[in-house]
């Protein structure tokens, strides 16, 4: 297999410190309140040590050391950049690049002294399965960044995880438990368990998962991923329900046609009869917290992540597209009040509140035309609305997803999964809306988003309601989609988020059929969708 590899060493630039002494003294000099700060000079030390000849076993207490003022200082820094709409800001980007670049440098220290221990250094040699175990976990760490930034973990970051298994399993402490105070998923833990975390967590979607799936789903995980196990043979594996995987590859999953150079068979059964029992539990009455499953998401919504988790752990994810897998290039809009005007809507103009001049321009209207213009009187220019510049790649899927593409740099306002689009084919008649199903940036900045179409025509419609603070009648636009052959799939409104905390009700007049609005339907990042009876 390719090993993998390590900067090399260099004679100049030493780092500010390269034993226990002088390290204790640079720390206790350091401003570790300021994580902003601290982030680039911790990145910063950790890369000249990384290219620095030093003993591997001082090499190893230095990095338990840093170790410590890394976790305290991501705990922080994890704030500026976790969950936000992509593209990420210069600043949230910058915050999430040092990140990676932290736990990174971490784990290639971590590689120096497993390179030491596969070389027979007696020094390292009852640390060995700390030494493992560390690594993956600072992988794990980037990995977490990675995914809540809202960035794909790149190929080289997989080879690495490869690789540090198979050193394990060289060493032979793949299924040693190591005691980890810092990484607080489980008090203890394998090195294979670590390795088959980062593996389950990839086929669990992290980007289609919200804030609190995630979570969710890292503490269903945590608990049970010591039941995974890991085959060096097909018929070891037996009738198991098995991911093939390549650990000389630079990807997860091992989905080509060619055979494997380096494969192993990593079992799921154990994950997957959990997720049966569980849903079963809950149908039957449970609580979340009575199985331990948290708080953070109701009995229904435990239920229905568990279904989707059982169905994505057999089905790993596909590569994600490139650029040069163009098909054609489609216009997007992205909030409700643009696409209600993309649908023809009329512009909502506030009626300002009266002024010498307006009254002036009143008395003058009536002067020469013996009445005054009403808003409605007024004719009002077509709105040209603009559309950011997407491309749509591959055909459309069987459950009406849509992949979509947006280069790096291009003009357009920041998104978040779950948010109302306007899809514009030139060669469609009319806008088809979609939800974004799953967002994430690929390594060279191209914005990715797998959309679910919504069938039907969409129609541009006005909502009007009194607002709770000043009682004045307001008007919102909304947009009215006709309800489905398909199941499931009634008449239903969308309008802006948060509008409806503001209103004491919302009324439609030209809702067709005598629909009225019902109950809440779904909310998104960028919408709220009502129900039509």
């Amino acid at each position: 297999m390719t090993w993998f590899s390590l900067p090399a060493l260099r004679a100049e630039k030493p780092p500010a410190f390269a034993d226990m002494v002088s390290c204790n003294d640079w720390l206790a000099l350091q401003p570790l309140a300021n994580a902003p700060l601290m982030q680039g000079e911790l990145a910063q030390q950790l890369e000249s040590l990384n290219g620095w000849n030093i003993p591997a076993r001082e090499r190893f207490k230095l990095l338990e050391t840093l170790r410590k003022a890394v976790f305290a200082i991501e705990a922080e820094s994890l704030k500026r950049y976790e969950y936000r709409p992509l593209p990420l800001s210069p600043v949230e980007q910058k915050a999430l690049e040092t990140s990676c670049q932290l736990w990174r440098g971490l784990a290639t220290g971590y590689l120096h002294c497993l390179r030491a221990c596969l070389d027979g250094d007696t020094a390292l040699a009852e640390h060995c399965p700390k030494i493992c175990h560390r690594t993956l976990t600072s992988l794990r760490l980037e990995q977490l960044s990675r995914y809540r930034g809202g960035v794909v973990v790149p190929g080289n970051w997989w080879r690495l995880l490869h690789a540090t298994l198979a050193a394990a399993e060289q060493l032979g402490v793949t299924d040693t438990a190591v005691s980890d105070r810092l990484f607080a998923e489980t008090r203890e833990s394998t090195p294979t368990a670590q390795y088959a975390m980062a593996i389950l967590l990839h086929l669990c979607r992290p980007h289609e998962l919200s804030r609190s799936q995630f979570s969710a789903v890292q503490r269903w995980l945590s608990r049970w991923r010591a039941q995974v196990e890991i085959h060096a043979t097909a018929s070891s594996a037996r009738d198991s329900r098995c991911l093939l995987i390549d650990l000389s590859s630079d990807a997860p999953a091992h989905l080509s046609g060619s055979a494997p150079a380096m494969p192993r068979w990593l079992s799921i059964d154990s994950i997957l009869g959990k997720f049966k029992s569980r849903i079963k539990s809950l149908r039957e009455g449970q609580t979340p917290e009575d199985l331990k499953l948290g708080s953070g998401l109701p009995a229904e919504a435990c239920i229905s992540l568990m279904q989707f988790l059982h169905g994505a752990l057999q089905s790993p994810p596909l590569p994600l597209p490139t650029c040069r897998e163009e098909k054609r290039h489609v216009g997007v809009c992205s909030t409700v009040e643009r696409i209600y005007l993309l649908l023809g809507g009329k512009p909502l103009e506030e009626e300002d509140a009266p002024t010498t001049q307006s009254n002036r321009r009143i008395h003058e209207q009536i002067a020469i035309f013996g009445r005054a213009a009403t808003a409605e009187q007024t004719e009002r220019a077509a709105v040209k609305v603009p559309l950011e510049q997407w491309k749509l790649v591959g055909e459309p899927m069987s459950d009406g997803g849509l992949t979509l593409l947006r280069a790096a740099g291009s003009e357009g306002d920041r998104l978040s999964a779950r948010s109302l689009i306007a899809v514009h084919d030139p060669g469609s008649k009319s806008p088809l809306l979609a939800i974004v199903r799953c967002l994430a940036t690929l390594e060279d900045g191209t914005l990715y988003a797998l959309v679910r179409e919504l069938p039907e025509e969409p129609v541009a419609l006005i909502a009007t309601g009194r607002e709770k603070m000043t009682n004045r009648i307001v008007r919102h636009p909304a947009v009215f989609l006709p309800a489905s052959g398909l199941v499931g799939k009634p008449a239903s409104l969308f309008i802006p988020a948060g509008a409806m905390a503001k209103l004491t009700r919302l009324d439609v007049p030209a809702l067709p059929q005598d629909l009225k609005i019902g109950a809440p339907l779904d909310r998104g990042a960028n919408f709220e969708r009502f129900r039509c009876e």
